[in-house]
Parts: structure tokens; C-alpha cells; sequence
């Protein structure tokens, strides 16, 4: 309705890093990886 009126917000504090969550991240990543290289060697791969 006011339009014309200025209203001063408090900023939000910024959020603090998660150091467990990236470290987390990369450990599934690995994870994913070793399971994708397996699973073309066990299925994919031409058998010898």
C-alpha cells in the first residue's frame, strides 16, 4: 500500500561454511566413481 515509504531491513548475517558437507561431497564422488569403472569392467567391457 505504501509504496513511497522506505523501509530499512536488517541484513542477513551470512551463512559460515560447511567444510563437512564439501568433504562429504567428495568422498561420494569417489565412491561413484570406483563403483561406475567396476561396473563397465564387470559388464561392459568386451570379455577376454
Amino acid at each position: 500500500m505504501n509504496d513511497n515509504i522506505i523501509q530499512f531491513r536488517k541484513p542477513k548475517p551470512p551463512k559460515k561454511p560447511r567444510p563437512g558437507l564439501r568433504r562429504a561431497a567428495q568422498i561420494g564422488a569417489a565412491v561413484a566413481a570406483i563403483a561406475a569403472v567396476w561396473a563397465y569392467y564387470a559388464y561392459l567391457a568386451p570379455q577376454m
